[in-house]
């Protein structure tokens, strides 16, 4: 397999985050002065506070969604990769070519690269989503807490191979060692899986008690074994602490999307509860009008009336004085 590609953080490929919306476009259409009486409800006005900043830029939901898919390819990637360097455990624990070594060493750094990439790009996806107040925000929480389970599963699936597989170094170190030392005792035994092989000092001390050809191979197969395990525990205390990194994301990330979300349902309850007295006020509107024109019809009868009385008493008299 080749690990060259993973040299550059492979998330720099996604889609750009920053873009603009257009808000300069929107700002000469004032529509005041139009013969509109009544007052229209919150969200379907024009834009009015050309003034105002526009709010924090965020991806739409098909950015959002095509990030998420490309950070799952990588994922994918990643178990390859696993099972990549379980293979290459097999090998090197069969034998002590070198090559295998090497290609184990190779493997376990590209796939480190692999895990920070995407560790960079879920971070960017939690800060993206802790500034989306629109309707994608749902959308976009079930797709990134599935994708960031979805990498806690394949940690958790690398740690588990790396124990497994450092468990059988130390096997096959204590078995090794029982064959230079067939008398050692099992406390012996167990500190000399623990000892530095690296150490020269402690490879020529074991050679004390067995010089023969056979025990100067067995202990190189030994600190070959030991310089497995250091590679180990070294991608075992990454994984620990890349996994605690995700945990403490999460953690930090949970107020500012607390927050966000209550944000986002009071400026909902807000628009809905503006609604509603825009919908009362356009209803009073209506009703003082409809009372005006009843107004002005009762006195518009009343005038009528008392013209009409007027005239018919003014007729009655003058017939009245002609008689």
């Amino acid at each position: 397999m080749s690990y060259g590609q993973y040299n550059n953080n492979p998330y720099a490929q996604g889609p750009d985050q920053e873009g603009g919306y257009g808000y300069a476009n929107n700002n000469n259409n004032n529509q005041y002065g139009q013969g509109q009486y009544e007052m229209q409800p919150y969200g379907q006005e024009p834009n009015q506070y050309a003034n105002q900043p526009p709010p924090p830029t965020t991806l739409t939901q098909q950015e959002f969604l095509q990030r998420v898919q490309y950070l799952r390819s990588e994922i994918q990637g990643l178990t390859s990769d696993i099972e990549g360097i379980a293979a290459l455990h097999q090998r090197s624990l069969a034998s002590t070519d070198s090559n295998a070594s090497y290609q184990l060493e190779q493997a376990v750094s590209a796939t480190q690269l692999r895990n920070t990439a995407v560790k960079d790009g879920i971070k960017a996806l939690e800060k993206d989503l802790a500034k989306t107040q629109d309707g994608s925000r749902a959308t976009k929480s079930a797709q990134l807490n599935s994708l960031r389970n979805t990498f806690k599963g394949e940690l958790e699936k690398y740690q588990q191979i790396e124990s497994d597989y450092q468990r059988r170094y130390r096997d096959q170190i204590a078995r090794q060692y029982r064959i230079v030392n067939p008398e050692a005792t099992e406390d012996e035994v167990k500190q000399a899986t623990e000892l530095d092989w690296g150490n020269e000092g402690v490879f020529q001390t074991a050679l004390k008690s067995n010089r023969t050809g056979q025990a100067n191979s067995v202990l190189g197969n030994v600190r070959a074994r030991h310089n497995e395990l250091q590679r180990i525990e070294k991608t075992l205390v990454e994984l620990a602490t890349l996994y605690q990194e995700m945990a403490t994301l999460v953690e930090a990330q949970e107020p500012v999307v607390d927050a966000a979300e209550q944000n986002a349902q009071q400026t909902v309850d807000n628009i809905a509860k503006g609604n509603e007295e825009v919908a009362v006020a356009n209803k009073h509107a209506r009703n003082r009008r409809k009372l005006k024109w009843w107004c002005l019809l009762v006195v518009v009868i009343i005038i009528a009336l008392a013209v009409g009385l007027g005239v018919g008493l003014y007729c009655t008299n003058n017939k009245c004085g002609s008689k």
